[in-house]
C-alpha cells in the first residue's frame, strides 16, 4: 500500500472515530442530583408532615455528613437540588405529584394532629379538657390545628402563610359538622332501610352510659349487689340512673314492640314493692315477727321463768317482816297503826293506800308467812299497772318495801326478782320502740333512749320500732302510681334507721330502700305523666299517615304540632326505627349482671371504635385541606 492509500484509510478512522464519539451519551459528573418520583413525595409527606423546604432540608441534613465537601456547603447544595428535582416532578407529573401529596398529607398531617392533641393533653390537661368539654371547643381545636398546618404548608412550598392559615383554618372548622352531618345522613338511610339496628342501639347505650358517669363495671356490680341483696329486678336504666331513665321513657313512648313489654315490666315490678320494703325493714331490724307477736312469746317466756324462779324462792323462805312497807303506806296516812282518822271518806289516793296497807296488817296482826306476802306484792304490781301516775307513786314505795323484804326472807328470790324485772323492761322496750316511730317524737331523744338499754332491750325496741312502718308499708295502696318507699325517705329515719338497725344490717337495708326510690321513678317516668305521647305513639301504630301534627296545626295546638315534628325530625335523623328502639329497650331492661356487663362492655368499645374512627376521619380531612391547598394554588 502506498503513501496516498495508507493517509486515506487514517482519514477514514479518525472520521469514523469523531462520529461514534459524537454519537455516544455525554457522562455528567455526580453532583447530588436526587431522584424524584410520587412514592418519593408520598413519603416525604407522610413521615415528616412537613412538605416543601422542611422535606428537602431534612434530605440534605441527613446526606450532608457522608460528602467529600463541607458539611454547609453541602447542606445547601442538596438541599437546592431536592427542591428543584421536586419542583420539576411536580411540572413533569402534575396528577401524580397531587395524589400523592394528597395522601400523604391525609397519613402523616392526620398522625401529627393527633400526636400533638396527645401532647397538649399531657402539658396542660385543663386546657385539653375545656376544649374536648364540648362541640364547640372540639371545632375551635380543629381550626386551630387546621390553621397551623396550612401555615406551615404555605411555608414549605413558597406560598402565602397568612392565605394557607385561613384555608386550613376554615377546612378545620367545617370539618367536624361536615362529618357529622354524613354521619346523620348515614343512620338516616340505615334506619330507612333497616341497617345497622344493632350498632345504632349499641351507640345510644353509650352515650347514655357516657352521660350517667357510670362504666360498664360499675352498672353490672350494682346488679350483682342488688341480686345478692333480695332485689333482682333491679335493671340497667335503674342502675344509669336520671340517664337511663330518660331513654328508656323515650323508647317507651315511641312506637315499637317492646313498649307493651316495657310497661308490664315495670308494673309487675312494682307491684312487688311492697313485699321487698317489708322484707328489708324485717331483715335489717331483725323483726321477724310483729310487736304483738313479740310481746306475746316475750311475756309467756316472763311467766314461765317466773314459776320456776319463785317456785325455788318459796321453798327456801323464812318468815317477812312486812314492817317498812306498812311504814311507808303510814308516812302517806299520816297514822302509826291507826286504820281510820276520821268519818271523812277517802279519796282514790287515799282509798288504793289503804287497801295496800291492809293486806300486810289489820292494825293487831302482820303479814309474816312468804306465800301470803309474795301474794300482796303481786296484787300491788296489778294495782300499780293499772292505776293513775298519782296513784302509782304512793304505791311503789309501798311495793318495793315490801320486795326488800321477801328477798331478804329467801335468798333465789332475789335472783327471781331481778330476772322479772329485767323481761318486763324488755317487753316495756317493744311498746316504746313502736312510740318512737311516730312523727311526734324527736329523732335524737329517741336514739339517746335506745343507745342507753342493754342489748336484750334494745332488740325488743327494734321489733316494736319496726312494727308500725311495716305496718303502713301493708297497708298502702297496691296502685303502680304509689310509691311505698317514699314514707321511709325522711330525717328523721335518715337517722333512726342506721341507729336503731341490727348490727351490721343498716348499710344493706338503707341501700335496698334506696333501690326501691329509684326504681320507682324508673316506672313513674316511663308510665307516669302525660298520655299525649302514649296516644300518639298508638296512632303512629296503627296507620301509616299521621294527620295529628296536621290537625295539631288546625286547631291552634301548635305546641302539639312542634313536639311531634320534633320527635320525628330526632327519630330520622338519628337512625332510630322501631327495631332501633326495641334493642335499646332490651338492654335497658336488663337484669342478668352477666349480661349486662358484656352488652355494655360491647356498646362501649363499639362507641369508642366509631369514635376513633371519625375522629381519624376529621384529623385526615383538616390534615389533607389544609396541607395540600397551597400546592394545588401553586400548580
Amino acid at each position: 500500500m502506498n503513501i496516498e492509500q495508507q493517509r486515506a484509510l487514517a482519514l477514514a478512522q479518525a472520521r469514523r472515530k469523531r462520529a461514534e464519539a459524537e454519537a455516544a451519551p455525554t457522562e455528567k459528573p455526580d453532583t447530588g442530583t436526587q431522584n424524584v418520583d410520587a412514592s418519593t413525595v408520598y413519603v416525604d409527606e407522610m413521615l415528616f408532615g412537613l412538605p416543601g423546604k422542611a422535606a428537602a432540608g431534612l434530605n440534605a441534613l441527613v446526606r450532608a455528613p457522608f460528602t467529600d465537601k463541607s458539611i454547609g456547603e453541602e447542606y445547601d447544595t442538596i438541599r437546592d437540588q431536592y427542591q428543584n428535582a421536586r419542583k420539576q416532578y411536580a411540572e413533569e407529573h402534575p396528577i401524580a405529584n397531587t395524589a400523592a401529596s394528597i395522601g400523604g398529607a391525609v397519613h402523616g398531617g392526620a398522625t401529627m394532629s393527633a400526636a400533638a392533641g396527645n401532647l397538649v393533653g399531657q402539658v396542660a390537661p385543663r386546657i385539653a379538657q375545656a376544649v374536648n368539654g364540648s362541640y364547640a371547643g372540639r371545632m375551635a381545636g380543629d381550626a386551630v390545628s387546621g390553621a397551623t398546618q396550612g401555615a406551615i404548608s404555605a411555608y414549605g412550598h413558597d406560598q402565602d402563610i397568612g392565605s394557607g392559615a385561613a384555608i386550613g383554618g376554615i377546612a378545620g372548622g367545617l370539618s367536624r359538622p361536615v362529618i357529622d352531618a354524613g354521619s346523620a345522613v348515614l343512620r338516616s338511610i340505615g334506619g330507612l332501610v333497616g341497617v345497622g339496628n344493632d350498632q345504632r342501639a349499641r351507640s345510644a347505650i353509650a352515650e347514655a352510659l357516657a352521660r350517667s358517669g357510670r362504666s360498664a363495671d360499675d352498672v353490672a356490680n350494682d346488679l350483682t349487689v342488688a341480686a345478692q341483696q333480695g332485689q333482682p329486678e333491679y335493671m340497667v336504666a335503674d342502675a344509669m340512673g336520671n340517664s337511663g331513665q330518660r331513654m328508656l321513657t323515650g323508647v317507651s313512648r315511641s312506637p315499637g314492640d317492646m313498649r307493651q313489654t316495657i310497661a308490664e315490666t315495670l308494673q309487675r315490678r312494682q307491684a312487688g314493692q311492697g313485699e321487698r320494703l317489708v322484707n328489708a325493714l324485717s331483715e335489717g331490724f331483725d323483726a321477724p315477727t310483729t310487736a304483738n307477736q313479740a310481746r306475746t312469746a316475750m311475756t309467756d317466756a316472763r311467766s314461765t321463768a317466773a314459776n320456776a324462779n319463785y317456785g325455788a324462792a318459796r321453798q327456801s323462805a323464812g318468815t317477812v317482816d312486812p314492817t317498812r312497807a306498812i311504814e311507808a303506806a303510814d308516812n302517806f296516812l299520816g297514822t302509826a297503826g291507826s286504820i281510820s282518822r276520821t268519818n271523812i271518806a277517802d279519796d282514790s289516793i287515799e282509798g288504793a293506800v289503804r287497801r295496800a296497807r291492809s293486806m300486810l296488817t289489820d292494825g293487831d296482826n302482820i303479814v309474816s308467812d312468804f306465800e301470803t306476802a309474795f301474794r300482796s306484792k303481786q296484787e300491788l304490781d296489778a294495782m300499780i299497772e293499772r292505776a293513775a301516775p298519782t296513784i302509782q307513786r304512793q304505791l311503789i314505795p309501798i311495793r318495793n318495801a315490801l320486795d326488800d323484804s321477801l328477798a331478804a326472807a329467801s335468798q333465789p328470790y332475789a335472783t327471781a326478782r331481778d330476772t322479772f324485772r329485767r323481761q318486763s323492761q324488755a317487753i316495756n322496750a317493744v311498746d316504746e320502740g313502736a312510740a318512737a316511730a311516730s312523727a311526734r317524737t324527736r329523732a335524737t331523744d329517741n336514739i339517746a333512749g335506745f343507745q342507753g338499754r342493754p342489748a336484750d332491750q334494745q332488740q325488743a325496741f327494734r321489733q316494736g320500732y319496726a312494727d308500725p312502718y311495716i305496718a303502713r308499708v301493708e297497708s298502702a295502696s297496691m296502685s303502680p302510681t304509689t310509691n311505698k318507699a317514699r314514707p321511709l325517705i325522711t330525717g328523721k329515719t335518715e337517722q333512726e334507721f342506721p341507729a336503731f338497725a341490727a348490727p351490721g344490717r343498716g348499710d344493706v337495708m338503707g341501700d335496698r330502700i334506696a333501690r326501691e326510690q329509684r326504681m320507682f321513678e324508673t316506672a313513674s317516668q316511663a308510665l307516669g305523666g302525660s298520655r299525649t305521647a302514649d296516644n300518639l305513639s298508638d296512632i303512629a301504630d296503627v296507620q301509616s299517615f299521621d294527620p295529628t301534627m296536621l290537625g295539631a296545626l288546625v286547631t291552634g295546638n301548635f305546641k302539639g304540632a312542634a313536639l311531634q315534628g320534633l320527635q320525628h325530625g330526632i327519630n330520622t335523623l338519628q337512625g332510630r326505627n322501631s327495631q332501633t328502639r326495641d334493642a335499646i329497650a332490651r338492654m335497658l331492661l336488663q337484669s342478668s349482671p352477666t349480661r349486662a356487663r358484656a352488652e355494655l362492655a360491647e356498646a362501649v368499645a363499639s362507641g369508642q371504635r366509631l369514635t376513633r374512627a371519625q375522629e381519624g376521619v376529621i384529623r385526615a380531612l383538616i390534615s389533607g385541606a389544609a396541607t395540600t391547598t397551597p400546592r394545588l394554588q401553586a400548580y
